[in-house]
């Protein structure tokens, strides 16, 4: 894999319209020793961090960023998905080795210890990894869109093309079953619909309503969240 992708890697600062922070002439002593503290602890720490729940679910949320990827014939997006989870692990786990300190214990001049990860643990990672991938496609998507259009000589225009993805989801009602799925995303199965809803619904985009029936045959309804398509 070439390095674009972690070059590309973008978590951008709120901006501040060209004004200078507030120079501080005080210093918060007792904030910076417990940075150090917590520094010299996660310093100290020795051992494997079982991540193994975490990673799971990053692969599943990567697949699905994959398949849209595909659905969209984007080489962008799959080279801009390549160093999403890497980061999403890396950033998470000292605030998960704290969260769950007190399972620590000290051994010689190490702590070690055994812990399981949960759901806030995920939450967190999740979050990372939306914020990374939407803003590396806001600053860059364009760009490597056309990087990719002038090395396979299609086009050479940076426009950020607008996805079949994007254009299926925006045409789906705020309720709807699985036939508007099948209508707004031009798919030629039920099967493929189920497939495209548990994605979906796996990226909070939409939330089941309830379950109906229809000439003898179950009619589950969803409702979008209001939730962002990455």
């Amino acid at each position: 894999m070439s390095g674009l992708a972690t070059r590309l890697t973008c978590i951008p600062l709120p901006a501040t319209n060209f004004e200078m922070m507030d120079r501080e002439s005080h210093v918060d002593f007792e904030s910076d020793e417990h940075l150090k503290e917590w520094a010299s602890l996660l310093d100290k720490t020795k051992g494997l961090l079982s991540l193994d729940k975490i990673v799971d679910e990053l692969y599943d949320w990567t697949a699905r960023r994959m398949m849209d990827a595909k659905e969209n014939d984007s080489k962008a997006d799959e080279m801009l998905l390549k160093r999403c989870a890497y980061n999403g692990l890396n950033f998470a786990a000292p605030f998960i080795v704290m969260r769950h300190w007190d399972k620590m214990k000290q051994e010689g001049n190490f702590w070690c210890g055994q812990f399981e990860t949960d759901d806030v643990d995920w939450r967190l990672t999740e979050l990372i990894v939306n914020i990374q991938y939407a803003c590396q496609r806001h600053y860059f998507g364009a760009m490597a869109e056309a990087y990719f259009d002038n090395k396979l000589k299609d086009a050479s225009v940076n426009v950020q093309r607008r996805q079949k993805t994007f254009e299926g989801f925006a045409r789906l009602p705020e309720a709807f079953n699985c036939e508007d799925v099948m209508r707004c995303f031009n798919l030629s199965s039920e099967g493929a619909a189920r497939m495209k809803i548990k994605r979906l619904l796996s990226d909070h985009l939409i939330e089941k309503q309830g379950d109906g029936r229809q000439a003898g045959a179950s009619r589950s309804s969803y409702r979008k969240t209001g939730n962002i398509m990455l």
